[in-house]
This record gives structure tokens, sequence and C-alpha cells, in this order.
């Protein structure tokens, strides 16, 4: 296994399994997170350049549940609001003994990083629209908890995919699988990057696109693009491709349906988030315990 966790390129599709394998280690048979002491002489720093809940947070319970000190990085109170840059940033943090560094950053920055600290390992928590590994992680996680294989699968991925890095990291997983089909669909102004791919099907009629879909992925929509970069209505759009139950109906009775939050209700109805093909909740749960094995595999790689 590499060294840091940059992309889900890193990893094999034998390193994948063996994560989501060795993730439900940290769940005990009543769904609680197991508490252990493995790492009280490691430090993670949580940087975190773009705002996150969900990410930030799973990551912080998750060292703690491993018994690391977790430095909680703000940037709004860093010296980078002084115009200092993130590479003097982490620099500072690797001279002071971090081991770990859990980085979110709008730009492209952890791979060059991770070369110009060697001695620091680095999990990229979101970079730009391009990558998130542990999402995608958390994700083929959750469908193989309801599915037992990703291999034979029909997933649909639903929304503003071009500006999505879960759809980026999540593709790029379930390349090392044999599913049977991979569906795009979402307005054609979202979905530019996905109309001609050699890893998928591109449909943006969402009653076609859900036929017979054994998981639904639905993506967040930003009201702000809307009003800024997209001539489109907000109404006409969530009768076009808002997942409700009516729409549901065209995918296979037990299709498992997905988020990665938050969700705001433009993707999909509240009645289909309450259902109960709905694995939207265990997914933030899920993301603890991935990053609880992802944290262990690398701070004892």
């Amino acid at each position: 296994m590499a060294k840091n966790l940059l992309t889900i390129n890193d990893l094999t599709k034998k390193d994948i399994l063996d994560l989501i394998a060795f993730s439900n280690n940290f769940i005990d048979e009543d769904g609680n997170f197991r508490k252990e002491d493995l790492f009280p002489d490691k430090i993670v720093a949580n940087v975190f350049c773009e705002p996150s809940t969900r990410t930030k947070m799973s990551f912080a319970v998750a060292a703690g549940n491993l018994g690391c000190n977790v430095l909680d990085f703000d940037v709004d109170t860093s010296s980078i609001q002084k115009g200092e840059s993130i590479f003097e940033t982490i620099d500072a943090l690797n001279l002071m003994g971090v081991d770990l560094c859990v980085l979110r950053h709008p730009e492209s920055v952890i791979r060059d990083l991770a070369e110009h600290l060697p001695k620091m390992v680095f999990i990229n928590a979101g970079e730009g629209s391009i990558s998130h590994p542990t999402q995608a992680l958390l994700d083929m996680k959750t469908i193989i908890d309801h599915k037992s294989d990703l291999d034979g699968l029909k997933i649909v991925i639903v929304g503003d995919l071009d500006h999505s890095r879960v759809t980026s990291s999540f593709v790029e997983g379930v390349s090392n699988f044999d599913i049977d089909s991979l569906v795009f669909c979402g307005h054609p102004e979202m979905c530019q990057k996905y109309q001609n791919t050699d890893f998928g099907i591109y449909e943006p009629d969402i009653d076609k696109a859900l036929k017979d879909a054994d998981v639904i992925m639905t993506l967040r929509i930003q009201y702000e693009r809307f009003e800024k970069d997209l001539n489109l209505d907000l109404d006409s759009y969530k009768s076009a491709y808002q997942l409700s139950s009516e729409k549901l109906g065209y995918a296979k009775g037990d299709a498992v349906i997905m988020h990665p939050g938050p969700v705001n209700y433009v993707e999909i109805t509240e009645s289909v988030y309450d259902s109960e093909n709905s694995v939207i909740r265990q997914q933030i749960a899920n993301g603890v315990a991935v990053r609880m094995a992802v944290l262990s595999r690398f701070l004892s790689s």
C-alpha cells in the first residue's frame, strides 16, 4: 500500500476490499464504534481549507477513537489569513512533529506537499472537484453492506457531476470491479464531462436512467450555481431531476439511495430520504469506521 492516500488510484482492488473489511472491526455488534488506544504517540492534524462537517468531524472522531492527539486547524484564525502559503503552514506542522495531515483544499496541492514533506503522512479529505478518496471508500462499503458485492450492479449517479469530487473518486474506485453498468444522469449543463466516457453511459432522462437500478447516488446541488453559472430554474430542475417516490418506482424495489450530504431536498424529496431504501444516515456512520481503518493503516505503514 502507498505511503499516502492521495487518490483512490493509490489503492489496488485488494487494498480497497481489505480496508473495507478492516473497517468492520471498528464497529461492535451493537453498531457502536470501538475505542482503542492504538496510537497515543501519534499527532493527527485536521487541516480543512474549505467548509466541512461530516468529513472533518468523522476524521476527528476516528482519530480520537484510536487514541491519537488531534489538532483541529482553524484556517480563519491561522497565519494563512496573513498571507502564509499552505506549504509554509504544513511545513510548520511537520517541524512541530505532526505525524499525519488530513487535508481538504480547493486546489491541487496535496501531491506536491507529500513530495516536499516525505516524513509526514497525507490523507486527502477533498481536493477541489477532483478527488475525495475516503468518501469513495465509505460509499463502496455502504453498497457492499447492503448488496454483499459491487460486481453485477447497475449504479446510477444523478446531479451536478461536473463539480463533484465524490463522482470522480467513486468512478476510480468502482473501475476495479465488474459492475453491470454505470449511468450518469443530470442536466446536460451539469454533466458535460460525463457525456462521452468509456467508463459509463450518460442518460439525461432520469426515468430511463433509473430503470432497474440497484444503487442510486444523488449529489448535492449548489443553489449558488443556479443563479451565477446556469440559466436554470430551480422548480423546473426539481421537476426533471429530483428523486421522488414516483421516480424511485423505476428502480429495483431493493435499490439503495445514497447522498454524500449535506442534503438540501433539491436532489431528493424528504419522503425518499426517510424511506427504507435510503442508506444516507448509514453512510455518515460508515465514514467513521472507514476513516478509523484508513488512519490505522497509514499510521502503521
